[in-house]
């Protein structure tokens, strides 16, 4: 396989950087922002029901229009769910192979629900194209590690979708952690063209800022979203107000930080039995995912901003908000009083977040939320 390395290495900051960052931060200080609480957002509810065949359903569901109508597609370990939209009844459901000729492996996160079928990332080695009656198309292998890589990571963390246009897919390779070994690396995107086989590297460098936070688990994986009509790559980083716009070679900073000011506290090392292990501090402010809205044409970029007293370590433990940017990465507006930190879904009549079950554990409840109120002229 040919490999050719697309750079866009970003830390020569310099002083233009340096005015940028000053800019941005006393911008923010004078800009005056909407803020809406979630609930006040609802428009409508949409219920999807749990069988025997489906023992949960994702909170990040795919929408598709089709001849046979509207659907919502949910792939979870190997099984393709349709529902009818808005309905929300069961229209079809699949089942896929963990090996063998038409075998996808067993991974559950790193897959991307297209037109042209599903790509599923198969134990970080290759990536299957399957129709929708359950077969595999095509496989490709995903390049080898590197050796100041020294592991490569493409099928773990949930908010770094992988990402299918034309005939090229871009797969996110995530570090658990940041530490010494890996601060300088940069090739943390992959660009492969399924036609050539043909791979190369949407490469960017870890901020400095991260070196105050190596080892912390919940403070040095990044999040992405690969825009493919605008081509740009924005990456967003666990400690950083600012989001990293990656395009035509380019690199720029935008601040994409909440009214509330924020305090990222690091962990520490305790001690578990014969071991020491590094144990996160939850109560730490971090940012946890982008994503875009390609209906509305905004931004969501959500942040913890801390725990809720009295509560354990789980989604709907954290307090977070999410910032709302339009298409140029212009500050709308921020939601507050979010059920969970989970990432929703786009359809053309809003965006849908998770609510869990309600009072019959069967049912699952997504709230269509309406942004027009960022969006007023």
């Amino acid at each position: 396989m040919i490999k050719t390395k697309k750079s866009f290495s970003i830390l020569n900051f310099g002083l233009s950087a340096i005015l940028i960052i000053f800019w941005a931060c006393s911008d923010k200080k004078s800009q005056v922002l909407t803020t809406e609480s979630f609930e006040n957002l609802i428009q409508d509810t949409l219920i999807l029901s749990k069988d025997l065949n489906t023992a949960a359903i994702s909170p990040s569901l795919a929408y598709f229009e089709t001849d046979s109508g509207r659907f919502l597609l949910d792939f979870r370990k190997l099984h393709l769910v349709g529902y009818r939209y808005p309905e929300g009844d069961k229209g079809f459901e699949r089942f896929y192979q963990r090996e063998g000729p038409d075998g996808l492996g067993d991974t559950d996160y790193k897959r991307a629900l297209t037109k042209d079928g599903i790509f599923v990332i198969d134990a970080d080695r290759k990536i299957h194209q399957a129709n929708f009656e359950g077969k595999v198309i095509q496989s490709w292998s995903l390049p080898s590690t590197p050796t100041d890589r020294l592991y490569s990571n493409y099928t773990v963390f949930p908010n770094n979708p992988i990402t299918y246009y034309e005939n090229e897919i871009i797969i996110p390779d995530v570090p658990y952690v940041m530490n010494e070994k890996l601060i300088g690396y940069e090739d943390w995107l992959v660009r492969l063209n399924l036609n050539s086989e043909e791979w190369e590297y949407i490469s960017f460098e870890y901020p400095e800022k991260l070196r105050e936070f190596y080892e912390d688990p919940n403070l040095g994986p990044y999040s992405h979203y690969y825009n493919s009509k605008s081509n740009q790559a924005i990456i967003s980083f666990p400690v950083v107000d600012s989001l990293m716009i990656l395009e035509n070679n380019q690199t720029r900073w935008i601040d994409a930080s909440p009214q509330e000011s924020l305090i990222f506290k690091k962990g520490k090392t305790v001690p578990s039995g014969e071991y020491t292990i590094f144990q996160p501090d939850h109560s730490s402010a971090r940012y946890t995912w982008i994503t875009f809205d390609h209906f509305q044409k905004i931004y969501l970029r959500q942040v913890i901003t801390g725990l809720k007293e009295n509560e354990s370590n789980s989604n709907q433990s954290y307090i977070s908000r999410i910032i709302v940017l339009d298409e140029d990465f212009k500050k709308l507006g921020e939601i507050e009083n979010l059920p969970n930190t989970y990432q929703g879904f786009p359809t053309p009549d809003g965006y849908y977040f998770y609510l869990g079950s309600g009072e019959v554990e069967e049912k699952v409840k997504f709230a269509r939320v309406d942004f027009s109120s960022f969006l007023k002229p």
